[in-house]
């Protein structure tokens, strides 16, 4: 594995989500992996040399997400309340 920057150089028999484990910790990232490499898309199994591009992922950021989508904001609703009455 080289891992130099943003970009990472395969190993032969790789796969998307070996990759996205070995770059990123976690193999749930292959899929933002393939999205930035999508010239790629069609390789299942990488060849030794095959350079991908792998920037730093942004973390999301708390409250980020709009407020009916956070589990710890708004108002508790008791179960078959109309919110909108």
């Amino acid at each position: 594995m080289v891992k130099n920057n943003d970009y990472y150089v395969t190993r032969q028999g790789q796969t998307w989500d070996e990759v996205a484990y070995e770059v990123y910790g976690d193999e749930s990232y292959a899929g933002p992996l393939m999205h930035l490499n999508y010239d790629m898309i069609d390789t299942l199994i990488f060849s030794a040399g095959d350079v991908l591009y792998t920037p730093e992922l942004v973390e999301q950021i708390d409250g980020d997400e709009p407020p009916w989508a956070d589990d710890d904001e708004g108002e508790d609703l008791t179960e078959g309340e109309d919110p909108y009455e």
